[in-house]
């Protein structure tokens, strides 16, 4: 992992190593999780985008890894962001101070955040999908600003 500081004026931001196992090419602000594999080089560093809807009961496929953060080639290692503010890809506009978690809403909207489900019993399987909570009312449908809850 890297932690950043830059100054005592900008927020801290942290990455995580990861190799993108997408098969095409991954862009910022999108949300991946973990590939499952039996791959012993590849458990915890090979990251898909998260292209099943979140729900309460089966979360998405694997964990959230973390924010793609520059354009990254098939089978490139880089650095996610997994800490601090981060422009995120959203399937709607957002509040400030919303819970946001990972998911795709529709084939137009792979590895986007989407508010998270106000029921009291959620299990283990959706929080796992927990993206952060949203800086700001979203300025558009498109991306929202996300202090970033990963690690």
């Amino acid at each position: 992992m890297q932690f950043m500081t830059t100054s005592r004026s900008e927020a801290e931001t942290v990455f995580q190593v990861f190799k993108n196992a997408e098969g095409a090419e991954l862009k910022p602000g999108e949300i991946v999780e973990y590939t499952n594999t039996a791959t012993d080089a590849d458990q915890g560093l090979s990251v898909e985008l998260v292209d099943v809807a979140c729900n309460i009961t089966t979360g998405i496929a694997a964990k959230v890894a973390g924010v793609v953060t520059q354009t990254v080639p098939t089978g490139a290692i880089r650095r996610l962001q997994v800490f601090g503010p981060a422009n995120v890809r959203a399937s709607a506009s957002f509040a400030l101070g919303k819970l946001v978690v990972a998911s795709s809403a529709n084939a137009t909207n792979i590895g986007h955040a989407i508010l998270a489900s106000a029921s009291s019993d959620s299990m283990p399987q959706y929080r796992c999908s927990i993206v952060g909570w949203t800086l700001e009312n979203g300025p558009n449908a498109t991306n929202a600003t996300v202090q970033l809850q990963i690690m």
